[in-house]
């Protein structure tokens, strides 16, 4: 039988790019863009702030699934989680990255220049990256 390394690696490769991509589109969304959507005026108060995680809850969520990928993939690493299950685990997350990205894209709205059309494509892309890094998992064979 053929070693499964290449696709133990190739799915830790997939999977630290996809929570790169995804953190680096989430960082850029949060910080980059308030001044120039057209919904994300300055915060008028803690009430405001409170209004305001409707618009950045999918973001958030966005991030903390990555987060998780990159711990589910460190454990695929280091051998410590079967492949089978973390197979499945990072197919859910990297859909779940995907709904939540459209979901805020959806909610914070654009920018004159494109910027949350590029960081969006970004972190589509990453959670695209995951579902591959979780189809790889599923080639891993111990």
């Amino acid at each position: 039988m053929a070693s499964s390394e290449p696709a133990r690696l190739s799915s830790v490769a997939f999977g630290a790019l996809g929570t790169g991509l995804v953190t680096a589109g989430v960082v850029s969304i949060a910080t980059g863009i308030p001044h120039r959507a057209y919904n994300m005026a300055p915060l008028a108060g803690p009430g405001d702030l409170i209004g305001r995680l409707g618009e950045l809850s999918p973001l958030i969520a966005a991030a903390v699934a990555a987060l998780v990928v990159a711990s589910v993939v460190l454990m695929v690493a280091t051998r410590r989680l079967r492949p089978d299950s973390a197979a499945l685990e990072l197919a859910v997350l990297g859909l779940a990255i995907e709904v939540c990205v459209v979901g805020a894209i959806g909610r914070i709205g654009y920018a004159s220049d494109g910027s949350v059309l590029l960081a969006g494509v970004a972190c589509i892309t990453g959670g695209s990256a995951v579902v591959a890094s979780g189809l790889l998992a599923a080639l891993v064979r111990e």
